[in-house]
């Protein structure tokens, strides 16, 4: 069985962890763990291309910061802004 959270449910758990932990720390968590699933997806990272589609908000940043760290493996990364 699957659980399910109201945005509301989300925001407070996250407020509740964001008061304790240093700013920014949440995002990078998120960066961190889509940037491995999508290497994990591409089967290896450096030469393959990778496009970003990025809104404007908290989730556009984690995925900026995943493309950022793909790049930094050698992906060739771009992204659109929605």
């Amino acid at each position: 069985m699957r659980t399910a959270y109201t945005a509301d449910q989300i925001r407070g758990a996250e407020h509740t962890l964001m008061a304790r932990l240093p700013e920014g720390t949440l995002m990078q968590r998120a960066a961190a763990g889509l940037a491995a699933v999508c290497a994990d997806l591409l089967g290896h990272v450096y030469g393959r291309r990778v496009v970003l589609l990025v809104g404007s908000g908290d989730n556009g940043g984690d995925a900026l910061y995943a493309g950022q760290r793909l790049a930094r493996r050698g992906a060739r990364v771009g992204a659109v802004l929605a």
